[in-house]
């Protein structure tokens, strides 16, 4: 009987650590540039949204250190939350799960890519920098993000000195960037990266996103003082870390693997392949780039494997980066 009381005591203390707290729905003040000369020039401010996100507080009191996590075109799924955001709220790390999609009346962008720019989202993770910093429970130097396909573009986008100078943020960066099989169709001539780490995990299989797609890029930021490291998981097709069940065929989701897509000093768009720049706006960009190098169809699903490798991987990067050592 002790034996059986002092398991049950021994489960109870275990479940009160690491409990959670429930999702706190936040409105984020936002706004939609067609491309990063928007951004550069401030005409983003032109055209403001309200974009969401769901923030968990590690149970206990203090400043936390915190994640920010950005969706893929498929927009935020709870799995963001229950697979993913958990793991950091259980060592002590804040999350914030941004929704970009909603609030401009979209629910995904996996089947047509002019629905919203990719510098709407890296706005939005700069605005989720900025909404996390004035929280009282949170450490503003010790902010990280991380994310998956679009949403790890962001998370190395976000890693932009000339990005946060357009915003105003030199005072205020990410700590670390964590990009999970981002889409690197479109990268920036000439970077200037933060002193931040950025990491990106890539997969082996991935023809949706591709590691060869980004691998320029890396060189690129290696070449301009990047803290930058990459990983590629063997038999991991795009989507390895979700909650897919299954590797399938998905073949109406628009694919640019062909595309070299770069951004100016000017945050002009321009795709090589085509010509096509974002001079006349993001969604008549995105349709001649599709007509010149666009096709149909990738493979999309979890392998477990290197799914429970990379979110182990991520808990070991965040911790390493945003708490303080002992």
């Amino acid at each position: 009987m002790n034996h059986i009381l002092g398991l049950m005591l021994g489960i109870v203390f275990f479940s009160s650590v690491f409990a959670q707290q429930a999702p706190e729905k936040l409105v984020i003040k936002s706004h939609t540039p067609q491309d990063y000369a928007d951004i550069f020039s401030g005409r983003y401010k032109q055209v403001p949204v309200d974009v969401h996100g769901y923030l968990v507080l590690p149970v206990g009191t203090g400043k936390f250190p915190a994640v920010v996590i950005g969706p893929g075109s498929g927009g935020y799924k709870p799995w963001m939350q229950d697979l993913v955001a958990r793991r950091l709220n259980d060592i002590g790390i804040a999350t914030l799960v941004l929704d970009s999609f909603t609030g401009r009346g979209v629910t995904e962008t996996a089947t047509n890519q002019g629905n919203v720019p990719t510098a709407a989202g890296v706005i939005d993770g700069f605005a989720a920098l900025q909404a996390l910093a004035s929280r009282p429970e949170i450490d503003s130097q010790k902010i990280g993000i991380t994310g998956f396909s679009r949403g790890g573009t962001v998370a190395m986008f976000t890693n932009d000195k000339a990005l946060l100078n357009a915003m105003g943020l030199k005072d205020l960066q990410y700590a670390a960037h964590l990009p999970m099989y981002p889409a690197c169709s479109t990268t920036f001539d000439k970077p200037n990266p933060t002193s931040a780490p950025i990491w990106f995990l890539m997969g082996e299989k991935d023809d949706y996103t591709p590691a060869t797609q980004c691998t320029p890029f890396i060189e690129r930021l290696r070449i301009a003082g990047a803290k930058v490291t990459s990983k590629i998981f063997a038999d991991a097709h795009h989507g390895w870390v979700s909650d897919a069940r299954q590797v399938t065929y998905q073949p109406r989701v628009q694919v640019f693997t062909k595309c070299d897509g770069r951004v100016d000093s000017d945050g002009l768009i321009r795709e090589i392949t085509s010509g096509a720049t974002t001079a006349d706006g993001w969604t008549a960009f995105v349709g001649k780039v599709w007509k010149a190098c666009g096709k149909y169809g990738a493979h999309y699903g979890v392998n477990e494997k290197a799914r429970d490798e990379a979110l182990d991987d991520m808990v070991r990067f965040f911790s390493d980066a945003l708490k303080p050592k002992s």
